[in-house]
């Protein structure tokens, strides 16, 4: 039996491409499951009351479930470790297919919490008061339905892990789900005689899953464009709570940037990487398998990296969606949020830098100097440091203007004013004239300033509920 330890030692191998194949892609969409939960949980406690907050809670754990595809890959996939495969592969399948259907219906959703002038009867409270939570229920009762009844379209109903044990050796399929297939038994005959060891799975079933990726791709495009309308209709004052025009842009942001990243992965999946694929034969997953297993060629070498982007391509995107909903939905409530949005987004980009810097060096040294291939990633990987202020100053003009804050300079050093003057929950006449003085030589109207104390009003209510609210002193 393959240990945890031998399959990391494996995976981080050269042959494994240094764990950026199936390692680093497991943990990443274990880290992006439990950030999008847990910026889900913040989203709902910013403001627990308000119908839009906990619409965008719900669909973050959706969109978090969607990004945990590979997090199986974390470890073995060996028939040895079926006892363990046989549950967390429910993240690439009925986990998989709930997430995406809770996200289709809710992307429908979209009107009902985001004013769009053509479709405002849906604009209603009382729709708002049910549409957060019936696409998930509903989901889930439909999908408890197929699973119990092993509906093919939604649930695997053959799988078989196709072994060469031995060079020399006939191939045989070993039956974990179902029975053997007319699929499987060809297979067993087209390989023939084992050249090498290897395994893979193949099956069908549960084919809905790439169903819904396509149409949770449309329906997206559905709501980019109602979030681009929304967008529109805010920053030109058209709509009621044109304030909200900076939470409409950041949606459509979060939209676009998955629309795009899907497009890509598209792209990639059914047109670049078939392409690329030397072998052609069932489908590029059980060639994946095979072509590792020959000698290195140029074209593999592409087919397999395409494959390895193919699996960032599936969460990614969804990450970025998630930061810009939680800028939408805590900018106003959480002081600071942008900054420290735009730090993890820097943190991100300098990161996927240096990955693609460390590939580029590996294969560069491996294929032309007698040196490790590790040897070059380092190296040329670790020039990141040396340029990672420069780098980083590009990201955070970029970051600013994706991610730009709620108050303007002015607008914040008045909230640091009146902070101040809060410290021991009164404002008295004298600090209040001050206050006034400084609104004014900052152009903040009064209406904007009494916004702004209301926010720091709040903020303080719900750190402290056993404190009563600034008084004013005369």
């Amino acid at each position: 039996m393959t240990t945890i330890s031998e399959y990391y030692l494996a995976q981080f191998s050269a042959e494994g491409t240094y764990g950026l194949g199936s390692i680093f892609p497991g943990w990443l969409a274990i880290f992006i499951l439990f950030w999008m939960l847990t910026l889900s949980v913040l989203v709902w406690k910013a403001a627990p009351k308000e119908m839009d907050n906990r619409f965008i809670a719900v669909l973050l754990i959706a969109e978090g479930f969607k990004a945990a595809y590979m997090l199986p890959s974390i470890f073995p996939e060996s028939p040895d470790w079926w006892w363990l495969y046989e549950y967390t592969m429910h993240f690439r399948g009925a986990l998989f297919q709930t997430a995406h259907i809770v996200a289709i219906l809710m992307y429908f959703c979209f009107p009902i919490y985001f004013r769009v002038n053509r479709l405002s009867f849906l604009y209603k409270p009382s729709l708002q008061r049910h549409a957060w939570y019936l696409p998930a229920l509903l989901t889930v009762v439909y999908m408890g339905v197929q699973v119990y009844q092993q509906n093919p379209a939604h649930v695997a109903q053959n799988l078989a892990y196709i072994q060469c044990s031995s060079i020399g050796s006939a191939p045989t399929a070993l039956v974990v789900i179902g029975t053997e297939t007319a699929v499987m038994t060809d297979m067993l005959q087209s390989i023939g005689t084992c050249e090498a060891e290897l395994w893979f799975l193949l099956g069908n079933g549960g084919e809905f899953g790439w169903a819904a990726i396509a149409l949770s791709f449309l329906v997206s495009i559905f709501a980019l464009f109602i979030m681009r309308a929304s967008m529109k209709q805010y920053a030109s004052g058209s709509n009621q709570n044109a304030s909200q025009s900076l939470t409409s842009r950041s949606l459509y942001i979060g939209f676009l940037g998955k629309v795009l990243g899907t497009t890509f992965f598209f792209l990639m999946i059914f047109f670049i990487t078939p392409m690329l694929n030397p072998v052609s034969g069932v489908d590029i997953f059980v060639d994946q398998a095979l072509v590792k297993l020959q000698t290195p060629t140029f074209q593999g070498k592409l087919f397999l990296y395409s494959m390895m982007l193919n699996g960032y391509l599936i969460s990614l995107p969804i990450a970025f969606e998630a930061l810009m909903f939680v800028h939408a939905s805590m900018k106003d409530t959480v002081l600071g949020i942008d900054q420290r949005l735009r730090k993890t987004f820097g943190t991100a980009i300098l990161t996927g830098l240096g990955a693609v810097l460390f590939l580029i060096g590996s294969e560069a040294v491996e294929g032309l100097l007698p040196l490790p291939g590790m040897l070059g990633g380092v190296l040329l990987g670790g020039t990141i440091l040396a340029v990672r202020k420069p780098i980083m100053n590009i990201v955070d003009v970029f970051s600013t203007n994706l991610l730009p804050s709620a108050y303007t300079d002015s607008e914040i050093a008045y909230l640091e004013a009146y902070t101040t003057a809060m410290e021991d929950n009164i404002v008295t006449s004298q600090e209040r004239s001050m206050l006034v003085t400084l609104a004014n030589s900052l152009k903040i109207s009064g209406q904007r300033a009494i916004e702004i104390e209301t926010f720091l009003n709040t903020q303080r209510t719900e750190e402290s509920p056993s404190k009563e609210d600034g008084e004013v002193l005369a």
